[in-house]
């Protein structure tokens, strides 16, 4: 279980440096010079989500084991779905494959602390 909780910290800690770069500079996840309005918008929006999950998912398994614990790390990997969704749509191998780890961090983890 300690191995599954140090994964798991990590991950959320890249979640929430994803998460940070996509508020401050969008054109680094989104590949566009500079960026547009929208995609500053939509980074901060990303951001907003990605903090306070990412916290949460690396926190309370920390702290807490069992449903609470158990329904955070769900959501977490519920939204890490949903961005390797949007690479798949993209096409975007590292918007695929990271999440996708992280989705299996977060479910392993789960499974362990009930």
């Amino acid at each position: 279980m300690t191995l599954l909780l140090v994964a798991n910290t990590i991950a959320a800690v890249a979640s929430i440096a994803f998460a940070v770069v996509g508020g401050v500079r969008p054109a680094a996840l989104t590949d566009s010079d500079p960026p547009t309005g929208g995609e500053r918008f939509y980074g901060w929006m990303y951001a907003v989500r990605g903090l306070p999950l990412g916290a949460a998912a690396g926190v309370v398994p920390l702290l807490w084991s069992g449903p609470a614990s158990v329904v955070i790390l769900y959501a977490a990997a519920a939204a890490q779905v949903g961005d390797a969704a949007i690479g798949i749509a993209h096409r975007k191998w590292t918007m695929i494959v990271g999440p996708l780890l992280l989705t299996a961090i977060h479910v392993a983890t789960a499974v362990a602390a009930r």
